[in-house]
């Protein structure tokens, strides 16, 4: 078989042959195409280590570290501002603000704090200015960097001003009536001596002024003659020469006297004497820098039996 040299055709560089330039082209495309596919990936790979390389730590170089007002993270990269310099790229120094003191949070329920993240009561929102107040009336502020770590006493007020209140030396009344025997149907009167007022003032763990201040409000008489109970104010109780009196009309007898005198209707059906009972109700009132808030009241009574008997006219001629 003989061999025949393949067709040459005229090319703008000189001459080439016309069967092997197809096949050279079709070989360098499919070799070409194979290559290009790692080659892209590899500069992928480089671009973004480079990047990365590059790019600010802010939990390595700056840290973020937990404060009363949150988790705070310092920045100290920079950002490109194309106002900030006319030339390309070029680079100015910013901070990144933080969010402002806006929620009231407390700490473990000891004591209140300011926080620009939640939880807490926003004070942007209306609806929480109640609890606002509240929190911060009942509650003292934190103290220190850490409000967990802050050593804050609670003090209960009410509780405190009870515990003064009780330690008062409260006086029971000191009483007599008169005659020193009744006599039915005339008044006995009730003489009592006038009790002091109690006074007290003390300087709270968190630098409040406690005051608390006692009396007697009422003063409450048991004549026991199945009439009610009456109530009388101080002034009154222990006016000159005996503000309160009361008049019995029926005379106080032994069981005996009762069971077989002729007289025994005119006395009482139980009482050998009346068992006359005075109570002095004390009354408190606290504050802690603001207005007086009522605390409430202690009776302290006394008892007496009183003697009641009849005075029976005679005619005489």
């Amino acid at each position: 078989m003989a061999i025949r040299p393949s067709p040459r055709r005229q090319h703008d560089k000189g001459i080439e042959p016309a069967g092997t330039a197809p096949y050279l082209v079709t070989v360098l495309r499919s070799y070409g195409a194979r290559l290009a596919v790692p080659l892209i990936l590899a500069t992928i790979v480089i671009l973004v280590g480079l990047e990365i390389a590059r790019s600010p730590r802010a939990d390595a170089v700056d840290g973020c570290r937990p404060t009363p007002n949150g988790i705070v993270c310092g920045y100290s990269g920079a950002t490109s501002s194309a106002s900030s310099s006319s030339r390309p790229g070029a680079r100015s120094p910013t901070r990144t603000p933080l969010p402002p003191l806006r929620y009231l949070s407390t700490s473990g329920g000891r004591c209140w704090y300011w926080s620009r993240y939640r939880p807490g009561f926003d004070s942007w929102n209306s609806a929480y200015d109640q609890s606002i107040i509240l929190t911060r009336w009942r509650l003292p502020q934190c103290n220190g960097r850490s409000p967990a770590a802050a050593s804050v006493v609670v003090i209960d007020i009410s509780a405190r001003a009870w515990t003064v209140f009780r330690s008062f030396p409260l006086d029971a009344p000191q009483f007599d009536l008169s005659p020193e025997i009744g006599i039915t149907n005339l008044p006995s009167r009730l003489h009592l001596d006038r009790p002091g007022t109690f006074n007290h003032a003390e300087t709270l763990p968190d630098r409040r002024r406690l005051e608390v201040q006692a009396w007697v409000q009422t003063v409450w008489i048991e004549w026991s003659d199945d009439t009610p109970s009456s109530s009388h104010s101080l002034g009154t109780a222990v006016g000159d020469p005996g503000g309160v009196r009361h008049t019995y009309r029926l005379k106080s007898c032994p069981p005996e006297y009762r069971a077989n005198h002729l007289d025994g209707p005119k006395c009482h059906p139980i009482h050998d004497r009346y068992p006359v009972t005075v109570t002095f109700e004390w009354t408190a009132r606290y504050r802690a820098g603001g207005s007086w808030q009522q605390l409430g009241s202690i009776d302290r009574p006394t008892s007496s039996r009183y003697d009641v008997d009849e005075v029976l006219g005679v005619l005489s001629g």
